[in-house]
């Protein structure tokens, strides 16, 4: 078979079976040689602009294997690709692009390559080249560009080759957009172990039944996504391993998984197993893993572990509270070297008082049994009335209710301030507000007591899968 090398950012070969599907694009299917093939092609193509190396490069479209193909290629010719989706509007895409200053932008959709003469001298060349610059969402509504070089790369290759039960036979269902980390895990996975990658458009992947069809017609065994985006598809009754056999991996990232999910996955597929990690996009994808097995669901019910931290990598806890409660601050290999252009910012977060790089992530965590657990992230601590209030503690408690599958508790601003808590919960029909505001102020104060709790059939989500919590405002102040 053959994989791509990112020491070497190029192909090896290994053995002699270069027909086997690499990539399966929303377009249509390449064999590891079809895909060397046609990365070849586009690097000469690439080459003609004369860029110098460490020049940013746009790639936008969506599930294209052209997309891949662009990916392997800005690699493998030293420069830093930024990956754009078409769920991007076009004023976020125009910011980005007067960011970076590329002199390129490949579109993957209409198979064109739009070329600015005026760019062409700009360059971002590190003796630790940059691989990749994805921009995730600021605070103030700015993009924020963060960079991941390639010893990061090359670290978490080597933790999710080692220590996620991987191989070669692995084919990988890819879910999230380029343009979202957690794609990163199908990425790095399927090219250094030399497996097989399933891309889903926007349209499959919100066709319950097209999803199903596609996982059984390529086999796939190692499932990748946000808790959220399983939780929907877990009420199907055709989501079941006597009708999708494959499946053997259920990879998370990017949001709290409850244990309600990894019950229901594992009633579903029993001979699963279900692994939970953790990280911001700036520690390369995550730097916790655990499997939770049914002895770690029985002991930690009301909050699974995200896991122990990977080797090389360092989290400590910061401004630890009176319950041993504090900000996770990452340390190590895998940490990205700031924001792209935006040092101001890289003063706050990326602080340089430790050998190897380190990350204030606005997390907050504990360590249990070796075990981090993650509390609430810092826009989650609110105070209301004076008292301070973890909203993540509240959802805790809503989802121990039987009649509770899923919870989301937000507080409602009026200005600067909190003028109430709201929550939403998925839950059985039968369910009663009342009694569920009972049962929960037998362990939650009479503050933490949300004001609303709005039954809902479905949670809505953004573009990368996670519970749209602005949408969630704008139906409550609707009902």
């Amino acid at each position: 078979f053959m994989r791509f090398d990112f020491k070497l950012l190029d192909f090896v070969e290994c053995e002699k079976d270069f027909d086997k599907l690499a990539v399966c694009g929303s377009n249509k299917d390449l064999t590891w040689s079809e895909l060397k093939n046609e990365v070849d092609s586009f690097k000469k193509k690439l080459q003609k602009y004369n860029l110098p190396k460490g020049h940013p490069v746009l790639i936008y479209g969506h599930k294209e294997v052209d997309f891949i193909v662009s990916i392997i290629s800005c690699m493998s010719l030293g420069f830093p690709y930024i990956p754009i989706d078409t769920i991007y509007p076009k004023d976020r895409v125009d910011k980005i692009a007067s960011i970076v200053k590329s002199a390129i932008k490949i579109d993957t959709i209409e198979n064109k390559i739009d070329f600015n003469q005026s760019n062409i001298s700009t360059s971002y060349l590190l003796s630790d080249p940059i691989i990749y610059i994805i921009f995730t969402s600021g605070s103030t509504g700015e993009p924020k560009g963060v960079q991941i070089t390639q010893n990061s790369i090359l670290d978490f290759e080597k933790w999710l080759n080692s220590d996620f039960g991987l191989s070669k036979d692995s084919v990988f269902m890819n879910q999230a957009p380029f343009s979202f980390d957690l794609s990163v895990y199908e990425l790095v996975g399927f090219l250094s172990l030399g497996a097989t990658i399933v891309l889903n458009s926007k349209d499959t992947i919100e066709n319950h039944l097209l999803y199903f069809e596609r996982l059984k017609k390529y086999s796939c065994d190692v499932w990748v996504s946000t808790p959220s985006f399983i939780s929907k598809l877990l009420l199907s009754s055709e989501f079941e391993e006597k009708n999708i056999k494959s499946l053997k991996t259920f990879l998370f990232c990017g949001e709290v998984l409850p244990s309600n999910t990894v019950k229901r996955i594992k009633n579903s597929f029993p001979s699963s197993i279900v692994l939970n990690t953790y990280g911001p996009t700036e520690a390369t994808v995550a730097t916790t893993l655990i499997e939770i097995t049914s002895d770690i669901l029985e002991k930690y019910s009301k909050n699974l572990p995200v896991g122990y931290v990977k080797e090389n990598s360092k989290i400590n806890l910061l401004d630890i509270d009176e319950q041993n409660i504090g900000e996770l601050e990452i340390v190590g290999d895998n940490v990205s070297i700031g924001y792209f252009k935006n040092e101001e910012l890289n003063k706050q977060k990326f602080e340089k008082k430790y050998e190897k790089r380190s990350f204030r992530t606005g997390d907050f965590g504990y360590f249990e049994d070796g075990l981090l657990f993650f509390a609430n992230r810092k826009d989650e601590l609110i105070k209301l009335h004076g008292f301070r209030i973890e909203l993540g503690e509240i959802d805790k408690e809503l989802l121990s209710d039987k009649m509770v599958s899923e919870s989301i508790t937000i507080p409602l601003k009026r200005g600067n301030d909190v003028a109430k808590i709201i929550s939403f919960v998925i839950g059985s029909k039968s369910l009663d507000i009342e009694v569920l505001k009972h049962n929960i102020s037998k362990n939650l104060p009479y503050y933490m007591i949300p004001s609303d709790i709005v039954v809902l059939d479905k949670f809505p989500y953004n573009s990368n899968h996670k519970i749209d919590k602005n949408e969630l405002i704008n139906i409550y102040k609707s009902i």
